[in-house]
């Protein structure tokens, strides 16, 4: 892989994982909080940040894991030929499994015990038997990802070890594009309607299981195109005027449902039947995530240097940055959120803080030889 690759690649990771902290900085608004530190804002906002919130929300999680999938597959083929299949799961397990047990034993667990520390936490009224430790939280990521590697290994397998880069393998044209949208979309509807599954998943140690699951299919197969695209360079080989169309109705279906989520907020009396609202937008989250995924591809190709190997740099600390990152926005949300600021501005700040320390404190303990070899 050329170093511009790896650079515009890394770019998008930093991107990435800044979109993760600033969709789970909100979260500290409502239900449970933000692992237990729960900012009341009730009385101080109406149906516009309401509907807006519910809506940004959707909005970023309907590509940024599957980015991360996608990202994460294209680098595999070449990673597994290069040290074989029992090296390559050995340094997997090494670098997911150290990072999973430190994360949900440390990171984790002080996370819950500080949350309780915040005023109105809901924990507060849970029993020490019934509080959420040693859970996954984010880190179920780490773990959808082994899995995949596995799937991946146990193909090469039966196949055999072989990497080859071969480009004139025809690009997916908008008729596959429109066919995969459609068959995960309905996956996304089935697998959405197992709500009993993904309750019980929410209050056992795999709790974000219960709140991703229903998406595994689709992460599934971004993965796995991304390790077909890097036997056929796809990423560089994107139809930009294929790209373009399909970015422009991801824009389109976005400022539709943001519509429809401000309509819906300023008069909830029209949610007669808010499930069928629901399948309707887990519906099209393949359709959203298709256009944005490869414009952001095509975009940082072409403006890698703009940004330069100060992006690049946080993207190789993205993956710390990732891990760490729950604790540094408990900490943040509890050093901000009850001081009387505006519920935009706690989110804004809480996003912005909760980054710049995340990526900084990794690229200092990636310093550590032994630590830079897990993140």
């Amino acid at each position: 892989m050329s170093v511009s690759r790896s650079l515009y690649l890394d770019q998008i990771k930093a991107l990435i994982v800044a979109l993760v902290i600033a969709l789970h900085a909100p979260m500290a608004f409502g239900g449970m909080g933000w692992i237990g530190v729960r900012i009341p804002i009730e009385e101080s906002v109406g149906p516009f940040f309401n509907g807006f919130f519910g809506w940004y929300g959707y909005a970023i999680n309907s590509f940024i894991m599957q980015m991360m999938f996608l990202i994460s597959g294209y680098f595999v083929p070449r990673s597994v030929h290069k040290k074989g299949v029992a090296r390559y799961l050995k340094d997997r397990l090494l670098r997911l499994g150290v990072p999973f047990l430190v994360g949900m034993l440390l990171i984790n667990n002080s996370s819950l015990l500080l949350s309780r520390l915040s005023p109105a936490s809901p924990y507060l009224e849970l029993q020490w038997n019934n509080q959420p430790f040693n859970s996954v939280m984010v880190l179920w990521f780490l773990v959808v990802l082994f899995a995949f590697d596995l799937l991946y290994c146990t193909w090469v397998v039966i196949r055999g070890n072989r990497f080859s880069v071969d480009t004139s393998v025809v690009m997916p044209g908008l008729r596959s594009w429109l066919m995969s949208a459609v068959v995960l979309g309905i996956l996304e509807v089935a697998m959405t309607m197992q709500t009993n599954l993904w309750i019980a998943l929410v209050r056992s140690p795999l709790n974000a299981l219960g709140l991703q699951g229903m998406h595994t299919f689709t992460y599934g197969f971004l993965f796995f195109l991304g390790c077909k695209a890097s036997f056929h360079r796809w990423f560089e080989r994107l139809d930009t005027h294929l790209v373009m169309k399909w970015f422009r109705l991801s824009v389109f279906l976005l400022l539709s449902l943001l519509g429809l989520s401000m309509t819906l907020s300023f008069n909830t009396h029209l949610v007669d039947e808010p499930v069928k609202i629901v399948l309707l937008v887990y519906f099209l989250y393949p359709f959203i995530a298709w256009g944005i995924l490869s414009y952001l591809i095509v975009w940082f190709q072409r403006n890698e240097h703009r940004y330069g190997q100060w992006l690049a740099a946080a993207g190789v600390n993205s993956y710390g940055a990732y891990v760490i990152h729950s604790f540094v926005l408990v900490a943040v949300l509890m050093a901000i959120g009850f001081i009387g600021l505006n519920p935009w501005l706690i989110a804004i700040i809480a996003t912005a803080l909760t980054a710049i320390i995340s990526f900084a404190v990794t690229g200092q303990l990636r310093k550590i030889p032994v630590v830079a070899r897990v993140l």
